[in-house]
């Protein structure tokens, strides 16, 4: 399976009005979220499932990215990818997605973060994602450590990184 990890792109800054939640993506977030989207579709297989956490930015950056994927594409929000979401139950939910070829999630930091460098065998190296940035593993649900390969890196307004030592420098 191929397996997209995202981090949301730029949003507004919450305030004593404006709650967590509800932050939204800027325009530049949206720009941004619209050129990754273009910028993966051209690059190789387009997910078929897109899951998002239920945050307003979240599921924008989704929407935005699911427009280029394909047809049939689904969007799906889930509380695994919530900040503070348990990382293990999101891992042993994607190896049960055996049927489901290219899934991109997008979530928030550190979680997305934690969830590369978990699949990746990286616990103890930090691998943070930038805002609207996005990792693409090879996932193999059938290997307990290490189950996922690194394909590349794409930070928004960046090219493409292939190597993951220069990735997460």
């Amino acid at each position: 399976m191929v397996l997209y990890v995202m981090r949301h792109a730029e949003a507004v800054e919450g305030s004593d009005v404006l709650r967590d939640e509800w932050r939204y993506l800027t325009e530049k977030g949206r720009s941004a979220a619209e050129k990754m989207s273009a910028a993966i579709a051209k690059i190789g297989p387009k997910p078929r499932l897109t899951m998002a956490s239920p945050l307003t930015r979240t599921v924008q950056t989704a929407e935005i990215m699911a427009e280029k994927a394909c047809r049939k594409n689904v969007v799906i929000a889930s509380e695994m990818l919530l900040p503070g979401a348990d990382i293990s139950e999101l891992v042993t939910y994607l190896k049960s997605c055996k049927d489901d070829q290219r899934v991109l999630l997008v979530g928030h930091e550190p979680q997305m973060g934690l969830l590369v460098a978990n699949l990746l065998g990286r616990e103890t190296e930090p691998t943070p994602l930038k805002k609207g940035a996005c990792v693409a593993l090879e996932l193999d649900p059938g290997k307990a450590v290490k189950p996922a390969g690194f394909l590349w890196y794409l930070v928004p307004g960046k090219k493409r990184v292939t190597s993951l030592k220069k990735a997460f420098a």
